[in-house]
């Protein structure tokens, strides 16, 4: 029995790319900013997202209350991974502080 391998998980692939670029020197700590970086964007896309699709329910557009739903709910996971993410990364920081020298 062959069990074949995870693909095309969305998200995924661009927080843990497989292979760096060819001739990129890798730094960690560009690497961590710039995800940090990209998942504040993606949030800040999908909570522009949901006010659009609110907005677009309000004045009466053609979106079901099921489609606003989701763009909300949607806004308020990515918002709350990217919390935890930063507490993660904040007690991290934290605990390497209390290290002694």
């Amino acid at each position: 029995m062959q069990i074949s391998a995870i693909s095309n998980v969305s998200g995924l692939s661009e927080a843990f790319p497989m292979k760096p670029a060819a001739g990129a020197v890798q730094n960690p700590t560009l690497g961590f900013g710039k995800l940090m970086e990209d998942m504040v964007g993606k949030v800040s896309e999908l909570q522009a997202n949901a006010d659009q699709s609110i907005r677009g329910l309000a004045t009466g557009q053609s979106q079901g209350l099921h489609e606003v739903m989701l763009a909300v709910e949607k806004a308020s996971i990515s918002f709350q991974m990217m919390t935890q993410v930063r507490n993660k990364a904040v007690e991290a920081y934290q605990e390497i502080m209390r290290m002694p020298v």
